[in-house]
């Protein structure tokens, strides 16, 4: 008798065991499983929803750059770009008042002194430096270089760039051959940029502000270099009414090297 209620209480604890350890294991695979599937879920979503968040908002830049750049682009574009050029000086009389003429507007231009000329009118070369205006040679006495032995042509360069330097503790880069003589000899010679232009404004001739401001103004274009001198008078009043008309026109006045880089 004892030893069937011990295996019936065996039986039993055997039973309950069994009952105990299957409700335990459903609640553990319910649980977990539950968690782990809405984690997933959950993380899905969330990445999926920042994926897209970023994609669109990647998108959005990308679409704001790039018509910020078409945007640039079509101003740049749109821009006209001009370089006036000045030969001849510094004048004791007219360089002055175009040089303030030109800082009123706050436009930089290009002057290619003449080396004799620069003698006693230092300040005006100091000012022209001080407003940002390119300084280039136009040689020591205003002549053909081409027509000159090769050791002299260099010598009218190099003294002008020197007299420049002594003022403005710059040496040039860039030089404006007289009547635009130049060859291959000094462009070998000389280590400078020889600089030409595209509009004559032939001031030096018409000696009148109405027509020197006609001719230029018909004849510019985008890109252009035009010429002038700043010795007579009629040739600073037209280049201020110049820089007007231009400038009303979406022209922006710019050096030579600027103009030169692309």
């Amino acid at each position: 008798m004892k030893f069937r209620q011990k295996i019936v209480l065996f039986l039993v604890i055997v039973v309950v065991d069994l009952i105990l350890c299957g409700v335990t294991l459903r609640m553990w695979k319910g649980e977990d499983g539950e968690k782990d599937f809405k984690g997933d879920v959950y993380h899905k979503r969330n990445e999926e929803g920042n994926e897209s968040g970023v994609q669109e908002n990647r998108k959005d830049r990308n679409v704001m750059s790039r018509e910020s750049d078409m945007v640039r682009e079509k101003e740049t574009d749109m821009r006209k770009y001009v370089a006036l050029t000045f030969d001849d000086g510094p004048n004791s009389r007219y360089t002055k008042p175009l040089l303030d003429g030109l800082r009123e507007r706050e436009i930089r231009a290009s002057f290619f002194l003449v080396g004799e000329c620069i003698d006693g009118k230092e300040d005006l070369v100091k000012q022209m430096a001080e407003d940002g205006h390119l300084i280039g040679v136009h040689c020591m006495t205003h002549k053909d270089l081409t027509k000159e032995p090769l050791s002299d042509a260099k010598k009218e360069i190099c003294e002008t760039g020197e007299k420049i330097r002594a003022v403005t503790g710059v040496m040039p880069e860039y030089v404006r051959p007289p009547y635009g003589s130049w060859n291959a000899k000094l462009e070998e010679a000389v280590d400078m940029i020889p600089v030409f232009w595209d509009v004559d404004s032939i001031d030096w001739r018409l000696k009148n502000t109405e027509k020197v401001t006609a001719k230029v103004l018909k004849d510019t274009e985008d890109g252009d270099i035009i010429l002038m001198h700043d010795e007579f008078r009629t040739s600073v009043e037209a280049a201020l009414r110049i820089i007007d008309n231009l400038t009303a026109k979406g022209y922006t006045f710019v050096t030579v090297d600027e103009l030169m880089v692309d």
